[in-house]
C-alpha cells in the first residue's frame, strides 16, 4: 500500500544553514500491521511521517500509495488519502481551542460524512 522511494528532504534556517532531514530513504511498508519508527531526536521520523502523509513535500524521491505515485497527486488526493487511509495524532494535538474535544472529534467526523 505504500513505499517510500529515495526520499530526500532538506531544511535551511533563516541564516542559511542546511539540514539533511533524510537522506535518499527507501523503505516498503507491509499491507497489515505495526510499523515503529524509533531514532534519536532529529533523525528525520517526524519528517518522514510528515512527508509519507502529504503534509510536507520531499525535495527528491518518491512515495507510492496504493500502486499510485504521489507526483501524480494533487493536494485533495492527499486530503482524500488521508481521510480514507491513515490519521495522525499530533504531538501538539492541534485542536481547536474554541471547542471541547467531543465537538473537535465530531467536526472531523462531519469532514468525513460519517456520523
Amino acid at each position: 500500500m505504500l513505499e517510500v522511494k529515495n526520499l530526500k528532504k532538506t531544511y535551511t534556517t533563516k541564516k542559511g544553514v542546511e539540514t539533511k532531514a533524510l537522506d535518499d530513504v527507501s523503505i516498503q511498508f507491509p499491507e497489515k500491521g505495526l510499523v515503529f519508527l524509533s531514532g534519536k531526536s532529529g533523525s528525520g521520523k517526524s519528517t518522514l511521517l510528515n512527508l509519507c502523509g502529504g503534509l510536507d513535500r520531499a525535495d527528491s524521491g518518491e512515495i507510492i500509495i496504493m500502486g499510485r505515485s504521489s507526483r501524480d497527486f494533487k493536494p485533495t488526493d492527499f486530503d482524500s488519502y488521508r481521510n480514507t487511509f491513515i490519521g495522525f495524532v499530533f504531538q501538539e494535538y492541534n485542536l481547536l481551542e474554541e471547542f471541547t474535544v467531543e465537538d473537535n472529534i465530531a467536526l472531523a467526523l462531519e469532514l468525513q460524512n460519517k456520523k
